[in-house]
């Protein structure tokens, strides 16, 4: 059995978890259609996949021409890696993981870049940062606690159609202190 962190940082897998959570729960034709580039047969393995190891699920089943068509929604509570399976992930396997992490926020904010003119960036919120920050272990920890009330508060929303889907990556990188 892999581990979770295997399991959802696949790319193809990793694009399906984050469509279903974008979005209201999804059959697999409207997947491979916002997708695009992901076949429809590596499409159904990534799934069997995902439903194998808990972390989606089928909501709601209906007969399309003589077929039985399946919604899939995530299961959000299931989506969380133990830290104690963090603990044990190889520095190989950290590199690679955070690759395919770095490469899907890469494709998500190209597609966006290739199709928003600069003059709304400002009024849609697109930015990036990177903001060196001094803190002992105690800032450090108010300061994670903090923005995860926040972020725990907003993921709760729901889509409305005031309410505009901006996704939130982010890292925390320790930096040596220099000796001296």
């Amino acid at each position: 059995m892999k581990g979770k962190a295997d399991l959802l940082l696949h790319p193809v897998r990793m694009r399906i978890v984050q469509q279903l959570l974008l979005n209201k729960p999804l059959t697999i034709a409207q997947l491979g259609e916002i997708l695009g580039d992901v076949p429809q047969a590596t499409l159904y393995r990534h799934i069997n996949i995902l439903l194998e190891a808990n972390l989606i699920e089928v909501i709601e089943t209906q007969k399309v021409k003589g077929t039985e068509e399946r919604k899939f929604s995530v299961k959000i509570d299931n989506l969380q890696i133990p830290e104690s399976e963090i603990e044990t992930i190889s520095q190989e396997d950290h590199i690679r993981h955070f690759s395919v992490f770095h490469g899907n926020l890469l494709q998500l904010a190209t597609s966006y870049l290739a199709n928003t003119p600069p003059e709304k960036y400002e009024q849609e919120g697109f930015s990036y940062a990177y903001v060196p920050l001094h803190l002992s272990d105690e800032e450090f920890q108010e300061l994670t606690q903090s923005i995860q009330q926040a972020i725990e508060k907003a993921f709760n929303n729901q889509l409305t159609p005031e309410r505009t889907t901006r996704i939130f990556g982010s890292m925390f990188i320790p930096q040596k202190s220099p000796k001296g």
